[in-house]
């Protein structure tokens, strides 16, 4: 406990503040990734009578659950891959090198950087939701998944933006 203060206190108050963004935006990871993200519900309207064929209600849990089942291992790998263990994994580095500090490990975090993917993965949700909007017998909803999720993305962006900063600043 000693070395956090140690280390706490020995910081800017950039390298502070991206610290504390880090650590709240992978508290926002959790209820990003459980709670329901999009309502869609598709329908048909024939001779005057509107149908409902499909109204399901997912979060990116139940998704990654889901195409396990159908088959789609890979796919579901790869999504849980680069929107959980690649930024629960450059947490945990950033927590590492915070409280013992190296250029490596700084270069080493920026690189895994590079391949969280949870921002491409909010770009294509926005996509989904409004390619769905566009089209009249497909209604799409974010719900809050979707929010959490997308500002677990923004803070961790701008976290890594200041630590990268601070640390460049301090070589």
């Amino acid at each position: 406990m000693s070395t956090l203060i140690n280390s706490w206190t020995e910081k800017t108050r950039l390298q502070r503040l991206g610290l504390l963004l880090a650590i709240i935006s992978y508290g926002l990871l959790y209820p990003g990734v459980m709670e329901p993200i999009m309502t869609l519900s598709a329908s048909v309207s024939l001779f005057g009578l509107k149908t409902q064929m499909f109204h399901e209600t997912r979060s990116i849990w139940e998704t990654v659950e889901t195409l396990h089942q159908l088959g789609y291992s890979a796919v579901a790998v790869a999504i849980v891959t680069f929107s959980v263990v690649i930024p629960v994994s450059k947490a945990l580095l950033i927590i590492f090198t915070w409280l013992k500090p190296s250029p490596r490990r700084w270069r080493v975090i920026a690189a895994v950087s590079k391949w969280s993917m949870a921002d491409v993965f909010v770009v294509a949700i926005l996509v989904a939701f409004f390619t769905a909007q566009a089209t009249a017998e497909l209604e799409a909803e974010l719900l809050t998944g979707f929010y959490w999720f997308a500002a677990f993305c923004l803070l961790s962006i701008l976290s890594g933006q200041l630590l990268a900063q601070s640390q460049s600043a301090s070589e």
